[in-house]
């Protein structure tokens, strides 16, 4: 073999080296992992600002914005979305974006205090919450929100969530799941649904059997 083509064959070894190199260093760094995590920062630290700016609002005012006013849909709806780079009208006390880094998939939800089924006249506490995209965290999970658990009935999937003082922390986390086998099944409570013994160990959980229909199987007779 000459020199030539020995330098050759050094090179191309040298290139599958670094190649193999590479995929491992990406598979054992895992990017979406980071990204991921990296999201998660942007909404807790959005959602903080939020709840900060908010409470400027109450000490002005004397009550929480309406969703009208912070909201992008628009109206009066009482668990309405937040993003402000989607609303035609700024709500003037956000002085910086409030909005999911996926915010088409992925916006916070905004409630306030309700007087029936509309929100109150004059609000006294508020909820905002998000959906991470982190690996669960048990030590990070301050609601109970488990896997997408945390919301407004019937509103589930989000996983965190920041609050005004005084705002009722019950009936934030669902209390019933469920999954699928050869139907949505209930395995409450969430402990018993990932033991290994339980028939849901394993699968995709869900805090509505609604919500486990329409992901499997919306047409079974079962789910109608």
């Amino acid at each position: 073999m000459n020199k030539k083509a020995f330098s050759l064959l050094e090179m191309l070894v040298t290139v599958a080296v670094i190649a193999a190199l590479a995929v491992g260093v990406l598979i054992l760094i895992n990017p979406m992992s980071i990204i991921n995590r990296g999201n998660d920062i942007t909404r807790k630290k959005n959602l903080d600002d939020a709840r900060k700016m908010l409470e400027e609002y109450i000490a002005d005012t004397g009550c929480y914005p309406q969703p009208t006013q912070v909201c992008r849909e628009g109206n009066n709806l009482n668990n309405c979305h937040i993003c402000t780079k989607q609303q035609p009208g700024q709500f003037s006390y956000f002085t910086k974006d409030i909005c999911d880094p996926k915010s088409t998939q992925l916006p916070y939800m905004y409630q306030v205090e309700k007087n029936g089924a509309a929100p109150a006249a004059c609000p006294k506490w508020f909820r905002i919450f998000s959906v991470l995209e982190s690996a669960y965290n048990a030590s990070e999970d301050l609601w109970g929100c488990k896997k997408g658990g945390c919301g407004v009935f019937p509103q589930y999937g989000y996983s965190y969530l920041v609050t005004s003082p005084g705002a009722p922390t019950d009936q934030v986390a669902s209390n019933n799941w469920y999954c699928y086998t050869t139907d949505c099944i209930q395995c409450t409570p969430y402990e018993n649904c990932i033991s290994p013994s339980n028939d849901c160990y394993g699968k995709e959980l869900y805090p509505l059997r609604q919500a486990c229909c329409n992901a499997h199987d919306p047409s079974s007779p079962f789910c109608l």
